[in-house]
């Protein structure tokens, strides 16, 4: 199953352009030869239940139910957290990424059990410096996370940054995998899998 999600996945965000290659400037200010861009499945029904199933699939090997709530944090990781919420009938939380400007000015939407555990859902790991806030902020507000599920990680640091927080980070593919895939099948050169496996090189020994 996570074999066949991974190749059919691959094919999908390359053909719609969620996965596109040259140089792009990320968040951070440093340049990379692909960009990656989850947001489009949410148009594409079938791949939408695809991933979300493959998901679902992954706590249920990795992690089981033992949680009480999913969370995630805006704005594409919500699309995918809560759908899953909905899936495995749990329930949902998303942090803010500031507080809210008026009301009670909270960092978290939804209702958090005290002390409950939150498995934290995100659509593209880098370096897991927004996945680590919010970890930091559902901590800080009475809840337990002890894993994050993201779907597709860069593989630039955020297994290590969360592992510093004790917290297992989980994804169903990476960006290694998913080059490798379009490779074997002929839909990428030579030239383009040789360019993101060393930016990944690098941005592991940097």
């Amino acid at each position: 199953m996570q074999t066949d999600f991974v190749s059919e996945i691959a094919s999908f965000l390359l053909k719609t352009n969620g996965l596109q290659f040259g140089v792009f400037k990320l968040t951070s200010g440093k340049e990379s030869p692909y960009y990656i861009d989850l947001r489009t499945i949410a148009s594409f029904p079938r791949h939408f239940r695809l991933t979300i199933g493959a998901l679902r699939d992954k706590i249920a090997s990795k992690i089981d139910l033992e949680f009480d709530s999913l969370g995630s944090i805006p704005t594409s990781g919500l699309v995918f957290g809560s759908a899953l919420a909905y899936e495995i009938v749990k329930p949902f939380i998303y942090v803010r990424k500031e507080p809210k400007g008026h009301g009670i000015t909270k960092m978290i939407e939804g209702y958090l059990k005290p002390g409950g555990k939150v498995l934290v859902v995100d659509d593209v790991a880098t370096t897991g410096i927004s996945t680590s806030y919010a970890v930091d902020v559902i901590r800080s507000n009475g809840g337990v996370v002890e894993n994050v599920l993201a779907i597709v990680s860069r593989l630039e640091g955020a297994e290590e940054n969360l592992r510093k927080k004790d917290v297992n980070f989980i994804s169903l593919t990476t960006i290694e995998e998913i080059v490798s895939v379009l490779n074997n099948k002929g839909l990428i050169d030579e030239n383009i899998l040789e360019s993101v496996l060393k930016y990944r090189f690098e941005s592991e020994t940097n």
